[in-house]
């Protein structure tokens, strides 16, 4: 599930969400991700910032509905 091209503007035009995003507990070393990786991850539309521990800062800072976030996948089965 893809962030929405609105989240995707939003991080990159917005530094102090980068670094809020930077602060947020990685699981392998408990500290935040780089700059570096920050960008990278937007530059591929990673799903690693779709996790609720991502999307709770980028709802928070930027006012944006969970459904504005994330792009829904709608899988035919």
């Amino acid at each position: 599930m893809p962030l929405s091209e609105q989240a995707l503007q939003a991080i990159k035009t917005d530094s102090d969400l980068r670094a809020k995003l930077m602060l947020v507990p990685c699981k392998k070393n408990g500290k935040g991700a780089s700059e570096y990786t920050i960008k990278r991850w937007l530059d591929d539309n990673s799903d690693n910032l779709t996790k609720p521990k991502y999307t709770v800062v980028i709802t928070q800072h930027t006012g944006l509905a969970l459904e504005q976030i994330l792009i829904q996948d709608n899988a035919i089965a």
